[in-house]
């Protein structure tokens, strides 16, 4: 009997060495994992931050790469109201006389103005019977001619204003009793330049100077 219970004293001791054996081994392995999975999870918790750092950081530039667009368009545009306002404005009035072609002409043959001005000229033809009927085209210096000439060709339709390079400004057609107004930007460069009636066969009573000084 005593033998007996030594070896099942024995057999019971192996098994719980064993056991520890087993115990150990697998305790060790889970801590190991759990050490590995501890630094790929504050990986990515340091790739989430950074990530948003740097979405952060793009935002905030964009945003402020928009309040200096926006703030130099203002700029310019609060320029460009400046600019407006210092351009100097020059009214001007003009008036085609007479009833007939022996008798028609500009009651002025010259006007002046600064250079780079703001003109704003009314025509008012006196005529009260058809065909009198008047224009006005500011022209490059000794180009009226060729303007008005070239004016015939273009024809009613056209208001009898070419399509040139010569033609600085040009007023539509003026009916017998009728204003109207005409409004352009004088030359930069001064000079004398020319104004002309182009209506047919005008032109060689009905023509000015434009002095720009």
């Amino acid at each position: 009997m005593v033998k007996r219970k030594a070896a099942v004293y024995l057999i019971k001791q192996k098994r719980t060495s064993l056991r520890r054996l087993y115990v150990l081994p697998v305790a060790a392995a889970m801590a190991v994992l759990a050490g590995c999975n501890t630094g790929p999870a504050t990986d990515a918790e340091n790739g989430t931050l950074a990530e948003t750092d740097t979405v952060t950081a793009i935002h905030a530039d964009t945003t402020a790469a928009k309040a200096d667009t926006t703030a130099a368009g203002a700029s310019g545009s609060m320029a460009d109201a400046d600019s407006a306002a210092r351009q100097p404005v020059k009214e001007l009035t003009l008036h085609a006389i007479g009833n007939s072609p022996e008798e028609m002409h500009f009651d002025l043959d010259t006007l002046k103005a600064e250079a780079g001005a703001l003109i704003k000229l009314q025509l008012t033809n006196e005529a009260q019977d058809m065909p009198m009927v008047h224009n006005l085209v500011i022209t490059a210096p000794g180009k009226y001619r060729e303007v008005a000439l070239a004016g015939e060709e273009a024809g009613a339709s056209g208001n009898y204003v070419p399509a040139s390079q010569n033609v600085i400004a040009a007023s539509p057609i003026a009916l017998p009793g009728q204003t109207i107004e005409l409004e352009f930007t004088a030359p930069a460069r001064p000079g004398v330049y020319d104004f002309v009636c182009t209506y047919p066969e005008h032109w060689q009573r009905m023509h000015g100077k434009f002095i720009v000084e």
